[in-house]
């Protein structure tokens, strides 16, 4: 059975100068980039790597095409970094539904990927950090993850290097689930129950994303904050 996919999305610099979270919402293309904090002009590379990787996409709606779109913007991100002398970078997660294998995900950094089913929210990402591996390796306790200094530090990353390493996910969707795709200024701000409760209360998906950016606001998230809700139809 052919998915239809229908989103809304949403975004607010929060408690930053700046809003480095980009989001897009095309045709069968959904997806999210945050510029990594700290390097030069997040905002130029989350908007460009969107923007590559949508105009790529276009050309080759495979779920082949969409790890070649997301290669093609990393590619777009280092060029511009390599000609202003700059190191940029950013996140990106990305689904796509593509002409072959259904609903696809594409995942680099630590931006995530959620799908709510019968009220319950479920992580479809692993995020791509130092803590994360550690964590995942049983290398450092979740306590001692909170407060560790590399907490926020990418393993990998759209834009630093002419390849990256892009996690595919062929998602299993039903009707009436939801996918929640956020930037780290919303799910570090608000708990699952919170975005489950928001989630499973707002049907229409534009709406639902302007309430999770502004309840994470509302929170005082000290990031930007970003979000793009896709109804599976």
């Amino acid at each position: 059975m052919t998915s239809t996919l229908v989103a809304g999305a949403a975004t607010h610099q929060g408690g930053r100068r700046n809003n480095q979270d980009a989001v897009v919402v095309g045709d069968g293309l959904f997806g999210l980039a945050d510029g990594v904090g700290g390097l030069s002009s997040g905002e130029v590379a989350s908007r460009l790597a969107l923007d590559a990787l949508n105009a790529d996409f276009a050309t080759d709606r495979s779920a082949d095409g969409l790890l070649h779109a997301c290669q093609q913007a990393n590619r777009a991100v280092l060029r511009r970094a390599d000609r202003e002398a700059v190191t940029m970078g950013t996140t990106l997660v990305a689904v796509a539904l593509t002409t072959d294998a259904g609903v696809v995900a594409a995942h680099v950094g630590d931006s995530r990927l959620y799908r709510l089913r019968n009220g319950h929210l479920e992580l479809l990402t692993r995020d791509h950090t130092v803590i994360a591996e550690l964590l995942r390796a049983g290398a450092v306790s979740e306590d001692a993850a909170d407060e560790h200094p590399h907490r926020n530090v990418l393993t990998r990353a759209i834009g630093v290097g002419p390849e990256v390493e892009v996690d595919r996910i062929e998602l299993s969707c039903r009707p009436e689930d939801r996918l929640l795709i956020c930037s780290d200024g919303l799910f570090k701000t608000l708990s699952t129950e919170e975005i489950e409760e928001i989630l499973g209360s707002e049907p229409n998906p534009q709406d639902a994303a302007e309430q999770l950016v502004a309840a994470a606001v509302e929170q005082l998230s000290d990031d930007n904050v970003s979000a793009v809700v896709v109804n599976v139809e």
